[in-house]
């Protein structure tokens, strides 16, 4: 067979074994679905079959399914003259060479293409018809991912029916389509399914120097990484400065936090080594977003808004102002003055904002990567002092959630904690006794001077 299908069009000729066995597979009756001859003017784009079966097609078909094309070349030899192959997986080291060109039309660089054993540039190849690619059919869905905590299923389809050539125009339109699955809660967290990952290759040796193995114990890069870095398996060595890519990309449908905020969707998924951004419904790149009362797509009608304030206290204690029921949603509190006061956070009876009588670091809990978060964060004056606290719940609330203050014993008007929430029922909070009021804390003028003398 020659590269572009004519008879003996490169002088290769059938060996005497060859010719037997294929007359004696044609004598079988099974080869009817030859006598038509085909259409040589319009099934195939000029005839150039190496459009539809690229460089990888030929491999597999000559050496396997596992093989692909050689990734470097003999300058000795045009590329087009030889099929050569990687046929062992993972080995790029070697490849084997079957004694036939490459078909015509098989790309061989940019704006090149085989031609009769030769890789030729457009110019050379001129007068040819400008070919624009199309779409293969979408292969069926992957399995999902994961198990639990909402792995993905992906199906793709590849512009090569046929190949843009010539000129042409790239095909339109995404090459994948990715969906979420099995979304049921784990009983991990998102960032420990990550930090379990980063943990199996601790076994797995890392060269700093040639030939010198070093071994670490890894962690998630959370917080250091973001975005398509963080889901290329970035992993950080546990008590040392250093992150590094441990593996070519984290499991699809791990969660990550994207490093651009226009890229930002309901969730945010590690696909294929890329944090990608998935709507509401599950669909990636859909941009489909929740209403504030957690419907997706909603019209904010399914759920009721409250807002109040509260200004009691006790000096040196912490007092639940604020406890969430379950469904409860977007909750939004604020402290205007947290220099006097500072808010305190607690989940089924255990702190997770502050807790120990002084104001709280900012905090995302249980982890950035977690789809339902809770989100405490100090605002600072150009002098570094706290002018404003704020704690966000996305919700819906399935677990017992306390928001409290605690009152330092200094002085004067301490001002309002907002509080602005929605939710699924009429019962939406309860505040803390005695409950919302408008009282102010105050105490003596003496410790107030005290305190204005140390600030100034």
């Amino acid at each position: 067979m020659g590269s572009a299908g004519n008879h003996n069009s490169i002088d290769l000729t059938w060996s005497l074994c060859s010719r037997e066995e294929f007359l004696a597979f044609v004598s079988t009756g099974q080869t009817n679905c030859l006598n038509d001859l085909p259409d040589m003017d319009s099934s195939i784009p000029g005839w150039k079959p190496g459009l539809y079966y690229g460089a990888d097609e030929q491999c597999k078909i000559a050496f396997g399914s596992v093989a692909t094309a050689c990734t470097f070349a003999d300058s000795n030899v045009d590329i087009c003259e030889v099929l050569s192959c990687h046929v062992q997986p993972g080995d790029k080291s070697s490849c084997t060479r079957l004694l036939v060109p490459l078909l015509d039309g098989t790309e061989c660089g940019i704006n090149k293409w085989c031609s009769k054993g030769q890789c030729s540039s457009l110019e050379e190849l001129n007068p040819m018809a400008v070919v624009h690619g199309q779409w293969s059919g979408w292969s069926p869905f992957s399995s999902c991912s994961r198990s639990c905590g909402g792995g993905v299923v992906i199906r793709q389809r590849f512009c090569n029916n046929p190949r843009p050539a010539f000129g042409g125009q790239e095909c339109r339109g995404a090459s994948v389509q990715v969906e979420m699955c099995n979304t049921q809660a784990c009983l991990m967290t998102q960032q420990d399914f990550m930090t379990e990952q980063c943990a199996a290759t601790n076994l797995k040796p890392l060269y700093l120097t040639v030939e010198v193995p070093s071994f670490y114990t890894w962690t998630s890069a959370v917080g250091f990484a973001k975005g398509d870095m963080l889901c290329k398996h970035m992993c950080r060595a546990v008590e040392n400065k250093f992150m590094v890519s441990r593996e070519d990309s984290f499991i699809d449908g791990t969660r990550c936090e994207q490093d651009d905020s226009e890229r930002r969707g309901a969730f945010s998924l590690c696909v294929m080594g890329s944090c990608r951004a998935f709507g509401c419904d599950g669909q990636m790149d859909s941009k489909k977003i929740m209403d504030s009362c957690k419907v997706c797509g909603g019209d904010n009608t399914t759920c009721t808004e409250v807002s109040g304030s509260y200004t009691e206290g006790k000096a040196k204690e912490y007092v639940t102002f604020l406890s969430l029921p379950y469904n409860s949603t977007l909750v939004h509190v604020t402290n205007q003055r947290p220099l006097f006061t500072h808010l305190a956070v607690k989940v089924k009876g255990e702190y997770v904002v502050a807790g120990k009588g002084k104001i709280s670091l900012n905090v995302t809990y249980p982890s950035v990567l977690e789809d339902s978060q809770i989100k405490y964060k100090v605002f600072l004056t150009k002098d570094n002092l706290p002018s404003l606290e704020e704690v966000r719940v996305d919700g819906p609330t399935q677990e017992e959630i306390e928001i409290q203050a605690a009152v330092l014993n200094l002085c004067g008007d301490l001002g309002r904690i907002l509080v602005w929430l929605a939710g699924s029922h009429p019962d939406l909070y309860s505040m803390g006794s005695p409950g919302l009021t408008e009282r102010h804390v105050t105490s003596a003028t003496d410790t107030c001077l005290e305190l204005t003398k140390q600030l100034n």
